[in-house]
């Protein structure tokens, strides 16, 4: 491995690579930074006679032309030398009596004369990042592209004529400072892995690309020292309403790139907006598929891909994201904004069930700290332990007023509603000094009003009106997300 800033680095005006090209003005083009080796393979030449052709050839320039001399000389059946004449003859190699053709002369000369291998020159790709070799092998010239630094410096594609111009805005991946760069230099048997895995898939796919792949049996030589460049990648909608990344060597979708910019959704910034565009619909009739795509992305976008480590949390979230987007739309029934809220408490009672997960079996069970039948006491009680974890007080009375029995089964059962699951939160909180209820009232001391409030909402129809329902639940919306956010991923 080698720092960052020594040997090779990546920059704005490091030359890129484009392998395809065509005109879509939805599609984005993004930069991924790649390290070009470059191999010299001994390619063996494609034979235009078979060996048993070539020998019954040669025979006939030395004047054997019997069928079954031919067989003798060879240790071959009568009938196989027929056949490999016969198929000799139709290629004009041959007379009809078995003396060679002026064709066929030639070919004997030029098959002894030819060099048995012709070295190919070509390039793999190594990721920066992990130091794995790409599946592919780039035969010739790399294939630089035409481009032009924007007013901030950053590449812009050219393409077309120059009757018929074409311009790409592009974002660059750019490895930062806590990045190391792999400068592991790729073996022989690595290079002939990766060029044999690309010619089996290309004999598999149906690929939109004329470059050749040889199928390559040895490498001679292999660069001590890469060439960084960027490679240009197309990102365009799937017609689920998700993006999809095609691979630049035409074989598709590619799922690996997906995941490899997936992976830097959360850290170079700017990146996610600049895809954001390519997910959801565009038309006026979104599917559910097209909904169901945005409310992901959407969820991903606010809590980060961290969310993915509580998947049960993150399904509730985006049902609740998606319902929203239903709910948007513009032929929608009032009772839909209902819906995002039913959803959205699903999503905050499930992110409690996981924080009080750990307490299930603490003695004496934390419900006990509450009074039987003094309400009064448990008001109080509960207003000074919000207050000391740093929430407004006092409570809701709607809050503070939980019964005991309802706390009690939430803790026994690991189910229950909001409220007590709530209360029962609190009474955790009060006991263990590193829980996480205890940092999200400092980052929001309005948080248990504002999930009381949640409840409340949830537990009437929406009578507010078509013009301030939609609003107040949208308020709700961000609450949830605030509470997953706060509670299960701290920072």
């Amino acid at each position: 491995m080698a720092p960052f800033d020594s040997l090779v680095s990546f920059e704005r005006d490091t030359p890129v690579l484009r392998l395809n090209h065509g005109k879509d003005p939805r599609a984005k083009w993004v930069l991924w930074p790649v390290l070009t080796w470059r191999v010299v393979a001994p390619v063996p030449k494609e034979r235009k006679i078979n060996l048993f052709q070539r020998a019954v050839l040669g025979l006939a320039r030395a004047g054997v032309t019997q069928f079954r001399e031919i067989a003798e000389r060879l240790l071959i059946a009568p009938d196989l030398a027929g056949l490999v004449v016969l198929e000799l003859q139709n290629m004009a190699l041959v007379e009809h009596d078995g003396r060679p053709t002026a064709r066929g002369l030639k070919m004997l000369d030029d098959i002894e004369e030819d060099p048995p291998d012709e070295a190919r020159v070509g390039h793999v790709l190594s990721d920066p990042f992990s130091g794995k070799l790409w599946p592919r092998f780039l035969t010739g010239d790399l294939p630089v592209a035409d481009v032009e630094l924007n007013e901030d410096g950053w590449p812009v594609l050219l393409s077309g004529t120059a009757g018929d111009p074409w311009t790409d805005r592009t974002f660059s991946i750019l490895p930062t400072s806590r990045d190391t760069i792999s400068l592991a230099r790729p073996s022989a048997r690595d290079v002939l892995r990766a060029a044999r895995r690309h010619w089996r898939q290309r004999d598999f796919d149906e690929v939109d690309d004329e470059r050749d792949v040889p199928r390559l049996r040895r490498v001679s030589f292999v660069d001590d020292r890469p060439e960084p460049y960027l490679l240009a990648l197309q990102v365009r909608r799937h017609e689920s309403g998700d993006w999809m990344v095609d691979d630049p060597f035409g074989h598709g979708e590619s799922v690996d790139l997906r995941a490899r910019l997936e992976e830097r959704l959360d850290t170079h910034n700017g990146l996610r907006p600049w895809l954001s565009p390519l997910v959801g619909s565009e038309g006026s009739e979104p599917t559910l598929g097209h909904l169901q795509a945005e409310a992901v992305w959407k969820v991903e976008e606010r809590l980060t891909l961290a969310i993915r480590q509580h998947d049960d949390v993150r399904e509730r979230l985006v049902a609740m994201q998606r319902a929203l987007l239903e709910a948007e739309l513009h032929d929608a029934p009032l009772d839909k904004w209902d819906d995002v809220l039913v959803k959205a408490q699903r999503a905050v009672e499930r992110a409690l069930r996981h924080l009080l997960a750990p307490y299930r079996d603490a003695e004496p069970p934390a419900f006990t700290r509450l009074a039987r039948s003094d309400k009064r006491f448990n008001q109080r009680f509960l207003d000074s332990v919000a207050s000391d974890l740093g929430f407004q007080s006092p409570l809701p009375k709607t809050l503070s007023s939980v019964r005991r029995g309802k706390v009690q089964y939430a803790e026994r059962s690991g189910s229950g509603s909001l409220r007590p699951l709530l209360v029962l939160s609190l009474l955790c909180a009060d006991r263990d000094e590193d829980h996480p209820l205890r940092t999200a009232g400092g980052a929001h001391p309005d948080l248990l009003h504002r999930l009381d409030g949640l409840a409340t909402a949830r537990d009437r129809a929406a009578h507010d009106g078509a013009q301030t329902w939609p609003k107040k639940v949208q308020g709700h919306v961000d609450t949830a997300f605030a509470t997953v956010g706060s509670l299960l991923l701290p920072r």
